[in-house]
C-alpha cells in the first residue's frame, strides 16, 4: 500500500531568542508542497540549550543549515548541536559555509582561535560530510534547490571570501575577543538623547568601517529567499555598503525595488549596517530586529537605525503610504534594559508606524 507524501502550503519563519545573536528557523515547501527546512545561524551556546535543541529536535530534515559567518553569536548554537552524542549528520542534506580552512578550536562548550580544526575537518569528524559542502556561497552563485524556492546572493563577494582568508592569521587576535560573550554589568543609557526620529534619519552617515576593513561582518552570507508563498531579505550581520552594490549589480534601484514580505534587519539593528541607500531600493514593511540589547562590547539595536527604517527618503517622499511595522523577537523592556531606552510615545505621532515586541513566529 502506498502513502502519499507530506505536503504543506504555508511557511513559517521562527527568529528564535537567540540572546544578542541569529537563531532562525525556516519551515516552508517546494512547488509541490513538500516540506523544505532552512536552518540559518545557532545563536549563543545558551541558545542552543534553551530553545534551539527542541526546535531542531523537532525537524525530520535540514534541508539547509547556513552559518553566515564565525561570529560567536551565530556560530556558537551550531558547536553545540554538532557535538550533541544525539547529532545526526545523515538529517541535514546541505550546509552553506564559507569558513572552510579558517582554524579555531573547539573546547568544551565554546570556541576560541588557535591552531586545532578548521570547521570542515570538524564537520568530518561527525561524518557524511561529502557532497553536502562544495564550494563558498558569495554574489553571482546560484545554489541548487528544489522547484518553487530559490535564492539570489548579495553577500559576501569573492574578492572579500579572498581577503578574509588572506588575512586571518592577522585577524585572529581580533576573532578572539569576538569569540567572548561578555555580560552586559552596566547601566543602560537613553537613547532618546541622539535626537528626534526624523532627525537621526536625515544625517548624512557613512559606516565607522569600509568593506575590506570590516572583513568579519563583510564576510556574512545575506541572501533573498524566495518560497511559494512568500519572500524574504536575510542579512546576517552583513556590510550595508557591500549590500547597496551588490543590489545595484543585480539591477535594483529606487525604480525597480527588491520587493519582500520581511526584512531581518543586519547585525541586530546596529546603526553601521543599516543606510538609507539600501532602504530606498527594498519594498517591504515588516522589520524584524533579532537581539536581547546586546552584549558588553556591541549594544542593540541602534535608535539610528530604527530612525532610517522609519524615515528613509523614499519612505519619506512616499508621505508614509503604508504601515511600517518593526518587530523585535525580545520584549522592549528586556531590549532596553542592555541597550537603553529606544523610543518614546512622540516617535510615533510621525512616519505611520508601530513597534512590536516580543514575536518569534512569522508568516503571511
Amino acid at each position: 500500500m502506498s502513502t502519499c507524501p507530506i505536503t504543506i502550503s504555508e511557511t513559517e519563519v521562527l527568529v528564535l531568542k537567540a540572546h544578542h545573536g541569529d537563531a532562525i528557523i525556516i519551515k516552508t515547501f517546494d512547488a509541490s508542497g513538500i516540506p523544505f527546512n532552512i536552518v540559518v545561524d545557532g545563536g549563543t551556546a545558551k541558545t542552543y540549550d534553551e530553545v534551539l535543541k527542541k526546535e531542531l529536535a523537532s525537524l525530520p530534515t535540514i534541508d539547509v543549515l547556513v552559518l553566515t559567518h564565525i561570529d560567536s553569536d551565530h556560530i556558537a548554537g551550531l558547536i553545540k548541536f554538532l557535538k550533541n552524542p544525539f547529532f545526526k549528520p545523515e538529517k541535514i542534506k546541505q550546509y552553506w559555509i564559507n569558513s572552510s580552512n579558517i582554524k579555531f578550536l573547539v573546547s568544551g562548550n565554546s570556541i576560541s582561535y588557535n591552531q586545532a580544526k578548521t570547521f570542515e575537518e570538524f564537520l568530518i569528524t561527525k561524518g557524511e560530510l561529502k557532497d553536502k559542502w562544495s564550494e563558498d556561497i558569495y554574489l553571482g552563485k546560484c545554489p541548487t534547490l528544489p522547484l518553487g524556492i530559490s535564492v539570489e546572493i548579495l553577500s559576501p563577494t569573492a574578492d572579500v571570501l579572498d581577503k578574509l582568508y588572506e588575512k586571518w592569521p592577522d585577524l585572529s587576535e581580533e576573532y578572539s575577543k569576538k569569540l567572548k560573550d561578555v555580560f552586559i554589568s552596566t547601566i543602560a543609557v537613553s537613547q532618546i538623547t541622539k535626537g528626534t526620529l526624523e532627525d537621526l534619519a536625515s544625517v548624512d552617515f557613512s559606516p565607522e568601517k569600509t568593506i575590506m576593513g570590516d572583513l568579519f561582518n563583510s564576510s556574512s552570507i545575506a541572501f533573498v529567499l524566495k518560497v511559494p508563498d512568500l519572500a524574504i531579505l536575510l542579512l546576517g550581520d552583513s556590510h550595508p555598503e557591500l549590500i547597496r552594490n551588490s543590489m545595484v549589480f543585480n539591477g535594483y534601484s529606487t525604480d525597480n525595488k527588491l520587493k519582500v514580505d520581511f526584512v531581518k534587519v543586519s547585525h541586530h539593528g546596529s546603526l553601521n549596517n543599516t543606510l538609507n541607500d539600501v532602504l530606498d531600493m527594498i519594498d517591504c514593511d515588516k522589520f524584524i530586529i533579532s537581539t536581547n540589547g546586546g552584549s558588553s562590547d556591541n549594544k542593540h539595536p541602534d535608535r539610528e537605525t530604527i530612525a532610517r527604517i522609519v524615515h528613509h527618503p523614499e519612505r519619506k517622499k512616499s508621505g508614509y503610504a503604508s504601515l511600517r511595522e518593526i518587530y523585535l523577537n525580545y520584549s522592549l523592556k528586556q531590549v532596553e534594559n542592555k541597550a537603553g531606552t529606544l523610543v518614546d510615545k512622540d516617535d510615533f505621532l510621525n512616519g505611520n508606524w508601530r513597534l512590536i515586541e516580543n514575536v518569534n513566529i512569522f508568516k503571511l
